[in-house]
């Protein structure tokens, strides 16, 4: 009786091992087949989310790729081929059937334009590092800070160290995280008398921000603004408590 069970034991296990190489024999035969579709071959790629690299980049990287089996086509390759753009974070890769893909593209994102001695205007990030500029198009909105910095010291991946523009960073990631609706107000920031100031992109009017209670300091500033007929030329002093005193821009 013993061995009739494991006799019988013996065939379930033989018919499970013979429907398992069967499986993979299917599976691996339907593997080889979508990878030698022509219906498969790569013809478009779409790119999205990218604004300081141009595409013209991003397309010279994976163009490569074009033509190739959907199937065939290795993520980690072509991440490792895009990831060699410097200012590349990182990227999303999809596949759409039936010959389509689409790169979600996340950048190192600029926060200052530090303007040369020269003149030039170069993307640093919040630490004060110069990031590449791709073309002399300046792609990204982002305010200006005027430097003795030469052309030459602005080399892709240095970190630019001056107190004074650390403290331009330092205030303007506090805009970011306390004030973020008066962003698009910045154009400009300027240090005087060892004081920043901001220089307000709409009428030109110069502001010293506030130590502290960043945003009701500047909706105060902008209720006087929208009411109160402020000069071009003045200088709003936003660092007395409650208050917002206008001074003539030569005092």
């Amino acid at each position: 009786m013993r061995e009739k069970k494991r006799r019988g034991n013996s065939r379930y296990y033989l018919f499970f091992l013979l429907s398992l190489m069967a499986v993979v024999a299917i599976a691996t035969g339907l593997v080889y087949t979508l990878r030698h579709l022509s219906i498969f071959d790569l013809d478009q790629i779409t790119i999205n989310g990218n604004l300081a690299i141009p595409d013209s980049l991003i397309q010279k990287a994976s163009n490569s790729y074009l033509g190739t089996n959907l199937f065939s086509i290795s993520k980690r390759d072509l991440r490792q081929d895009l990831q060699k753009i410097s200012r590349l974070k990182d990227v999303k890769i999809r596949k759409h059937l039936l010959n389509k893909m689409s790169l979600e593209i996340s950048e190192s994102e600029g926060l200052l334009y530090v303007k040369s001695f020269e003149g030039n205007l170069y993307p640093v990030d919040a630490d004060g590092v110069v990031l590449s500029r791709y073309s002399k198009v300046y792609r990204e909105d982002l305010p200006i800070y005027s430097s003795y910095y030469k052309d030459a010291q602005f080399k892709p991946g240095i970190q630019l160290t001056k107190p004074d523009l650390k403290r331009i960073l330092a205030l303007h990631q506090r805009m970011v995280k306390e004030a973020p609706e008066y962003l698009h107000i910045i154009s400009e920031y300027y240090m005087i008398d060892n004081t920043i100031n901001i220089i307000d992109a709409r009428y030109g009017t110069r502001i010293i921000p506030s130590e502290d209670n960043m945003a009701t300091q500047l909706k105060r500033y902008q209720f006087v603004q929208d009411n109160g007929n402020i000069s071009r030329k003045s200088v709003v002093d936003l660092r007395f408590e409650n208050q917002v005193v206008v001074k003539a821009g030569d005092k």
